[in-house]
């Protein structure tokens, strides 16, 4: 789940951010691999670096895809940013000149988003294509147009979330599918779809008690939802059987050190 410190960073409140930071929120925690600077270089929130490395953010820690942060500011060409992030970077030794200039035109050569005609669409075209992608079962392609409306076009519809996370779901990708609901639920807390793609996403991963609480706030906020309560009593009969395999374990271990010692 998201931290107070993440939630305040995507609220983009940096007063908030600053008396979390005073109270001792730990600048290096997010949500497995997305640090909140690297939250921060993904938003844009070039006024929220200052603080975040005063207190012990490390830029040179990547995210999921290997990234920097001063690589994501570089790829989205954010100029300001990329000056902030230079001196407190270790150099990239592929980089010929440790400069902001460098090292935007370095990160631009990788890219080839400007060659895609994807990258040109509209938010109704790639949500179009990207439905007709899942209805086609072609599951990677939907995520591609989803990820496109997300980065370049709206990254605060929750729905655009909800659908990459079930997109993810179908590939079975849990620890993506989470990362999506976790998106979701911050953007839409009242919003029953988001506990929905939560839970399932925890029930791929296997986390049954997290899934159990999923739909269980899902069930609060929308109590005549049946698919829900049904996804709750399938996660509750597996945690209760994990528990159980759990349980039976522990005491075959325990009669083998028995039968050990004797």
């Amino acid at each position: 789940m998201f931290t107070p410190l993440f939630t305040a960073l995507k609220a983009r409140s940096l007063s908030c951010v600053k008396h979390l930071i005073k109270a001792g929120a730990d600048v290096m925690k997010g949500v497995h691999k997305c640090t909140p600077l690297i939250l921060a270089a993904n938003e844009g929130l070039t006024d929220f670096y200052e603080c975040l490395l005063e207190a012990g953010a490390d830029p040179n820690v990547p995210d999921d895809s290997g990234l920097l942060p001063i690589e994501i500011a570089a790829f989205k060409n954010r100029r300001k940013d990329v000056e902030i992030l230079l001196p407190v970077t270790s150099r990239i030794p592929s980089v010929h000149d440790w400069s902001v200039d460098w090292l935007i035109a370095y990160v631009k050569s990788l890219s080839t988003d400007e060659d895609d005609p994807v990258y040109k669409m509209n938010l109704a075209d790639l949500k179009s294509e990207a439905s007709k992608a899942y209805n086609e079962k072609d599951y990677p392609t939907a995520v591609k147009f989803y990820s496109v409306a997300i980065k370049n076009v709206d990254s605060f519809d929750a729905t655009l979330f909800s659908n990459r996370s079930l997109c993810f779901i179908k590939m079975g990708k849990g620890l993506s599918a989470l990362l999506d609901a976790e998106a979701c639920r911050l953007l839409l807390p009242y919003w029953p779809e988001g506990c929905f793609r939560q839970g399932s996403a925890h029930m791929l991963l296997q986390n049954y008690e997290d899934a159990c609480d999923a739909f269980l706030d899902g069930l609060k906020l929308d109590p005549a939802d049946a698919e829900m309560e049904e996804a709750l009593k399938e996660a509750m009969n597996c945690l209760k059987l994990s528990r159980a395999m759990a349980k039976l374990s522990e005491l075959s271990l325990a009669q083998k050190n028995i039968m050990q010692q004797d």
